[in-house]
């Protein structure tokens, strides 16, 4: 709380001296300089009677804003994220709910502190500590779907709220609120577009339109990431999906522009071809994200490309910016543990070959070590 220097600064701007507000607000003048210099803070109850006297709110007085701009939740979740590395969980789980409690009816900054508890439940302290964070996360989106009255915020913290329920394994619930039928897509992005451009604003048209287009080529790779495991039983749709996403993603060029999409989409490929017997395309695949992974480098931002050159304004004004959801060093160890040494490997025959891969990565993982000491 900052309420000393305003406390003085208001007093001055009144004239008055300690003693004279002392004797207004019926406590000590050394209670107001104990106030002034921050060794303590008034009784709440006296609050009302402040702001009253120097003719201000009493958010003004605590200098409270009840909300924050994009760039301010920027800065906050990426502090979260280093103070993970650097304080211990139990410090860093009281400050997200401090923060949480504080800014508790700025529903995108909610919606944000639901996602951070999604994306680093590892790292929090406790037992079972994906169930709870879940559960708290579920909880805030609830708060944003009930209390806000903005319908884009609604939409996502019904999402979100989907998502935890199948976390939680509340199936029928999920359904509840999604529904069982694909809903029919309607981007809005081309009605913006075509509207700024009716308007004479062609260089914004553009602006909408990349974006959208960024975005949605992000969605649709991971959708063929996600379908992968829906094709184990088909190997010949499997092998049909793989072949489309690698042309899709080359097109786009995931490799430099998203490489953790890319990589995610590989494993998926990987982990299909050892579950359908195809030992040489899994160790193809295997052996096309080792390159990628040599290649990237860590941290990873979101960022444009030669293609997409107009997104990086877009990204700026994100609830987090160009910062990924999750450290993208605990990404980058996360995709490393689940490569090297997994049991889902251990039968292949060719063994040179994937130690040969092992190596290259564990390579990487000693670097790295080396560098955080």
């Amino acid at each position: 709380m900052n309420i000393g220097p305003i406390i003085m600064e208001k007093r001055k701007e009144k004239q008055v001296t300690q003693q004279e507000l002392a004797n207004f607000v019926g406590v000590s003048k050394a209670s107001v300089s104990k106030w002034e210099t921050g060794q303590t803070y008034p009784d709440i109850t006296l609050l009302p009677l402040l702001a009253a006297y120097f003719d201000i709110t009493i958010d003004s007085l605590l200098t409270y804003e009840p909300q924050l701009d994009n760039h301010e939740i920027q800065r906050i979740y990426a502090m979260l994220k280093e103070s993970l590395e650097a304080k211990p969980p139990e410090d860093v789980l009281a400050t997200i709910r401090s923060f949480v409690r504080r800014y508790y009816s700025c529903y995108p900054f909610i919606l944000q502190m639901g996602l951070f508890l999604l994306n680093h439940a590892d790292l929090l302290p406790g037992d079972e500590k994906v169930k709870t964070y879940t559960k708290e996360a579920q909880e805030l989106f609830i708060h944003v779907r009930t209390q806000s009255k903005e319908p884009e915020l609604i939409t996502q913290a019904l999402k979100y709220e989907a998502y935890t329920a199948l976390n939680l394994q509340e199936f029928d619930q999920v359904l509840t609120i999604l529904g069982d039928q694909v809903p029919i897509v309607f981007p809005i992005e081309s009605l913006i577009a075509a509207a700024q451009q009716q308007k004479g604003d062609q260089e914004q048209a553009v602006f909408t339109m990349q974006s959208a287009i960024y975005q949605y080529t992000t969605v649709f790779l991971s959708f063929i990431t996600n379908y992968l495991q829906l094709l184990i039983n088909d190997s010949k749709k499997f092998s049909e999906t793989v072949s489309r996403g690698q042309e899709f993603a080359k097109l786009f060029n995931f490799k430099q522009l998203h490489p953790i999409a890319w990589m995610n989409f590989q494993l998926s490929a990987v982990f299909g071809y050892t579950q359908i017997g195809e030992e040489a395309a899994a160790l193809e695949s295997l052996e096309e994200f080792a390159e990628v992974f040599q290649n990237t480098a860590f941290p990873v931002v979101l960022h444009g490309d030669a293609y997409f050159d107009q997104v990086e304004e877009w990204l700026e004004h994100l609830e987090i910016g160009n910062q990924l959801p999750r450290d993208s060093i605990k990404v980058k160890e996360g995709l490393l543990d689940t490569v090297v040494d997994n049991p889902a490997f251990a039968n292949f025959s060719n063994q040179d070959r994937l130690q040969d891969i092992y190596q290259v990565l564990r390579t990487i993982r000693e670097q790295g070590v080396t560098n955080h000491e």
